[in-house]
């Protein structure tokens, strides 16, 4: 029986809410975070199971570092914000790191809470990966964020 891997990365762009979506599933504060200066990286438990949640810095200058981060995870989530704009880079960084992704990929379409938001379908169809809609800064979504990461990584 292959042990299924237990790391999870968290990446995009910068300030699409990559470390609000972690801190919100550790139940931790959000206001004050600052950006992630190359990776950040949390324990979780997940489906009664200890895994480690990866926030990559998602800053340009940090993009390089990737590659290495990504190597033996579990599962990976890209994160976009959920703009027309940003859904274009994110469709740039899915194209360019597809050859160092050796894991399931899932997208989270960030804060939908915003008036100018693509809903998850639509951003679904322009990336091509099971995307999800979520609101970082909606404390009442923790759940629905657990339920989601439990779900993809059970079933990778």
């Amino acid at each position: 029986m292959i042990e299924r891997k237990s790391k999870i990365c968290f990446i995009g762009s910068a300030e699409v809410g990559k470390t609000s979506l972690v801190s919100l599933l550790q139940g931790k504060q959000l206001e004050g975070l600052t950006p992630t200066v190359g990776l950040e990286i949390e324990d979780s438990i997940l489906d009664g199971k200890k895994c480690a949640i990866w926030d990559l810095g998602g800053q340009k200058r940090f993009q390089f570092l990737w590659k290495d981060f990504l190597r033996s995870s579990g599962l990976t989530v890209l994160v976009c914000d959920s703009t027309e704009e940003n859904i274009v880079e994110t469709k740039e960084i899915l194209e360019r790191f597809s050859t160092h992704l050796g894991s399931k990929v899932i997208a989270i379409a960030n804060k939908q809470d915003l008036e100018s938001s693509l809903n998850p379908q639509t951003i679904e169809k322009k990336l091509g990966i099971k995307t999800y809609g979520m609101s970082a800064l909606r404390t009442e979504l923790r759940e629905k964020l657990r339920n989601i990461l439990e779900h993809e990584f059970s079933t990778e």
